[in-house]
């Protein structure tokens, strides 16, 4: 199969406003010569975004300002973003989480993960998958986590969502393979970003720990482009995945929880 080529097409990615979202977006416009819908709540952030682009590069930026936690956001993303015009891929990034024990989370935070990590994720997916089979084109990259292979402690329903988005991508991957979609899902570690500090993470592990959102970026991308179902970017969380699976499940859990524990 033939790399993808994003130059002159569209593509939405959720999250855009920070993070990793952010990165993908501005390297998919400068690098890839895309076109980009970039989503996500913060609009002024967005604009910032857009003016960046649309400054250093000849592609066009499109902003559209949703909360993926609201029931329907994914309707709304993807009715305005077939109204600027036909979209070539979809680039799932939006996500948030909670670090400690589950129980101390507030039951809203516990319920806006799932909204946004998975139910949002999954939505989304299916009504841009539709049209691209009607098409018979078309491209999805789903970012989970590295803790969507293997027990998070500690982050514990940001896991499982995790868990849930990667094999609902993979079961895609296999129900519609043939048809000119190609999926891509990236397990990424943990990164420098603004989700990272706010959940005190960053305070829990030192800095050399978390990856740089702008390279991660690039790697998430060339991944994508060649159409790999699934990567772990990382030596580090290549390693941890591959000890989780090789060795009991409980010494994987113990593991996990020993590395995270506040």
């Amino acid at each position: 199969m033939p790399p993808l080529d994003f130059a002159g097409k569209l593509v939405v990615v959720t999250g855009a406003s920070s993070g990793l979202g952010r990165e993908i977006a501005l390297a998919l416009a400068l690098r890839e010569k895309a076109h980009v819908i970039a989503a996500a709540r913060r609009r002024d952030r967005l604009e910032a975004l857009k003016s960046e682009i649309e400054s250093r590069s000849t592609s066009r930026a499109h902003v559209v300002t949703v909360d993926l936690a609201a029931p329907d956001a994914p309707e709304t993303l993807f009715a305005q973003a077939t109204s600027i015009g036909e979209v070539f891929a979809l680039v799932n990034c939006a996500g948030v989480t909670f670090y400690g024990r589950t129980l101390e989370a507030p039951a809203e935070t516990s319920r806006r993960i799932i909204a946004v990590d998975q139910l949002s994720v999954m939505q989304t997916t299916l009504l841009f998958l539709q049209s691209f089979l009607d098409r018979g084109s078309g491209a999805i990259l789903t970012v989970t986590s590295v803790y969507g292979l293997i027990p998070g402690p500690y982050q514990n329903v940001y896991a499982a969502a995790k868990h849930a988005t990667q094999i609902f991508m993979e079961g895609l991957a296999g129900e519609y393979r043939g048809r000119g979609v190609t999926f891509c899902t990236f397990a990424a570690g943990s990164m420098a970003t603004e989700m990272i500090q706010q959940t005190g993470l960053d305070r829990r592990h030192g800095a050399h720990v978390f990856m740089d959102p702008a390279r991660t970026a690039l790697s998430a991308l060339s991944s994508f482009k060649k159409g790999r179902l699934i990567l772990v970017p990382g030596a580090l969380y290549k390693l941890i995945v591959f000890l989780a699976r090789v060795t009991p499940r409980r010494f994987g859990v113990w593991l996990s929880e020993r590395i995270m524990r506040p």
